[in-house]
């Protein structure tokens, strides 16, 4: 039995620090977020339920891939109706209204092959080959770690 959602997907503000903290707790990244956002740097985009957020996504306008699609998360209960590729489709229309005609993501192939599938559903083919990355990468608890991973940079026109 299918179940009808009734979500909207908005620009997240301040008030939303909380309900997206209950999906990562990284109150210093969604600040971040926010604060390039005034910069119009960053735009963050969440799913919403009767002000219950169950997923988020952000549009990247600074760095070497820009406009780039960012950080895409649903809810386990959440997945498998549609809100990731919605939040795809609002992101893309940011980056349309802005005047961009292509649009960039890059991936963890192996680790994240369910976006691979994804976003090449929305028609993004890849421009790299899979390379390494380090970075730091966050614990719930709040403490770090590095981290080296494999990305692969994908593209898509928009019209």
């Amino acid at each position: 039995m299918e179940v009808t959602m009734n979500y909207k997907i908005r620009l997240a503000n301040e008030n939303d620090l909380p309900g997206l903290c209950d999906i990562r707790n990284n109150k210093d990244l969604f600040t971040n977020y926010l604060k390039q956002y005034a910069k119009r740097e960053v735009f963050l985009a969440i799913a919403e339920q009767d002000s219950h957020v169950f997923g988020f996504a952000v549009l990247k306008l600074k760095g070497p891939l820009f406009p780039k699609l960012s950080d895409l998360y649903v809810k386990e209960d959440y997945r498998g109706n549609g809100i990731g590729s919605d939040l795809i489709r609002y992101r893309e229309n940011i980056a349309m209204s802005l005047g961009y005609s292509e649009i960039f993501v890059s991936v963890d192939p192996i680790e994240n092959p369910q976006m691979i599938q994804l976003i090449s559903k929305h028609g993004y083919g890849p421009i790299s080959n899979p390379y390494f990355k380090k970075a730091i990468f966050y614990n719930d608890d709040g403490t770090t770690y590095n981290k080296t991973y494999t990305r692969i940079n994908l593209k898509k026109l928009l019209n």
